[in-house]
């Protein structure tokens, strides 16, 4: 197994980053497929997620975003590129 740990700080706000969570989540279950279910906190909310050989969580707070994944044996050998193309995505729905 392989993991992926990302971390992303933002200004944006507990409201608009919840919005960033939902589209990411929307992305997750149409372009890859991810049964994800997404629980509201007061200070923290929690998208977890998975699908045959991966499975994580994205931690969603007013001021920051904490994703793992943990990828099995099959999807090991991608994680640079699971990395690259999620850590890219983040900070491309962060902008």
């Amino acid at each position: 197994m392989a993991d992926i740990l990302i971390e992303r700080n933002h200004t944006l706000g507990f409201e608009k980053v919840r919005a960033v969570a939902a589209q990411w989540q929307k992305e997750a279950e149409e372009d890859w497929g991810m049964d994800c279910t997404y629980e509201k906190g007061e200070s923290q909310d929690r998208l977890s997620f998975e699908r045959a050989g991966a499975s994580g969580y994205l931690l969603v707070s007013a001021s920051q975003l904490t994703m793992k994944l943990e990828l099995g044996f099959l999807m090991a050998s991608f994680k640079d590129k699971i990395e690259e193309k999620i850590s890219s995505n983040l900070d491309k729905l962060l902008a």
